[in-house]
């Protein structure tokens, strides 16, 4: 769903919101417009998004594995990046406990999921309170082994 036509839906209004970190391998990046034989392609990017002095988290991919590729363009780079900008609040996106290692808190995320399947809905309806409550006890614990203090 990250297509061509969500990115040009995005550019007008939101391309000044956007923060793109890429990947290339040592010397494969040349400077010029990328596309069709104006270089290699990144091997992996992160997307995030920027409103004042905040930085929201990622959507990430790569095209092979490489040993702290994820975390140089989802964590590092972005840091830096927000370092160097006057970002006050970085929010690195749900998931993953390796984030307390680095210093950031669990906190709570919203979805706004909707069920068309009608017995998905009902096993839902029933049980996403105890879902969360148990999502909750769990950030509880994962934030008692933060590295810093608060």
């Amino acid at each position: 769903y990250l297509n061509r036509e969500f990115f040009t839906g995005l550019y007008p209004d939101f391309c000044h919101r956007l923060l793109l970190v890429a990947a290339y391998r040592k010397g494969a990046y040349r400077k010029g417009a990328y596309g069709e034989g104006a270089g290699n392609p990144p091997v992996g990017m992160s997307l995030l998004l920027t409103k004042g002095d905040r930085l929201l988290g990622r959507y990430w991919g790569a095209s092979e594995w490489i040993d702290s590729l994820h975390f140089n363009v989802c964590y590092y780079s972005p840091i830096e990046w927000a370092i160097k900008h006057g970002v006050k609040q970085f929010d690195p996106g749900a998931g993953s406990p390796h984030k307390i290692r680095r210093g950031f808190r669990a906190v709570p995320n919203f979805s706004l999921h909707r069920f068309y399947d009608q017995r998905m809905n009902q096993v839902m309806s029933v049980n996403i309170d105890r879902i969360n409550r148990r999502e909750q006890q769990h950030i509880d614990e994962l934030n008692e082994g933060l590295p810093f203090r608060s």
